[in-house]
């Protein structure tokens, strides 16, 4: 990866925090925000034969919710090779080698080698990208049917964290950082690109929202 960005997230994304993450998804499960979102994206659908690509899918919390109720195929996109190597360990030790596939690298550098799928998830991934017009725009393209997004809900607080954690990166020389993008400047970019919005919900201090293909 060229992007000094993602590298950051290559480097604060380790093994040993995956590992970790891993651990605390077998005991708890997937979380608050993303159990949210994977009922709203896919508790209604017919996932038999079709595909999911999970951008700056981590671990791959959502894909195993999707393979394990019946999803086709998975693709896992994300910066962090340790990230990566565990959740490829998963699919191994749980028989989703055949229906999980994974690539190491930038989605936007690289989304061009990637298939359309019939729906697209980005799991507090844009608070993560500088550019995150270029991210969802690239996003919606290879969506054929839902997307779904959680991204923090932005005010003072959020804005508080997000100084607090530039200083720490700072300090650590990390060139990663997160970023607080309107809410509504999202929402109104996504709906200008096709989309509207088919469900919306709060996991303070995220939103879980999904929209659909027009």
């Amino acid at each position: 990866m060229t992007c000094k960005h993602c590298c950051g997230a290559d480097q604060l994304f380790d093994l040993k925090g995956a590992r970790k993450e891993l651990k605390k998804y077998q005991k708890k499960g997937p979380g608050k925000s993303t159990s949210k979102l994977i009922k709203l994206i896919f508790g209604r659908e017919d996932l038999n034969g079709k595909l999911l690509l999970d951008i700056g899918g981590g671990i791959g919390k959502i894909q195993w919710a999707f393979l394990q109720n019946g999803g086709g195929k998975s693709v896992d996109v994300d910066a962090s090779l340790g990230y990566l190597q565990v959740a490829e360990e998963f699919a191994s030790a749980n028989d989703f080698s055949g229906k999980a596939s994974f690539f190491h690298g930038d989605f936007v550098d690289h989304c061009k080698e990637i298939e359309v799928a019939d729906f697209v998830t980005l799991d507090k991934v844009i608070c993560c990208y500088p550019d995150y017009k270029s991210l969802l725009k690239n996003s919606l393209e290879k969506c054929k049917n839902s997307i779904g997004i959680i991204y923090p809900l932005g005010g003072l607080l959020s804005r508080a964290y997000t100084q607090i954690s530039t200083l720490y990166f700072l300090i650590k020389k990390n060139p990663f950082r997160t970023y607080i993008h309107p809410p509504h400047e999202v929402e109104e970019f996504i709906m200008d690109h096709g989309f509207k919005a088919c469900h919306k919900n709060i996991a303070f201090p995220w939103h879980v929202q999904v929209y659909e293909r027009v």
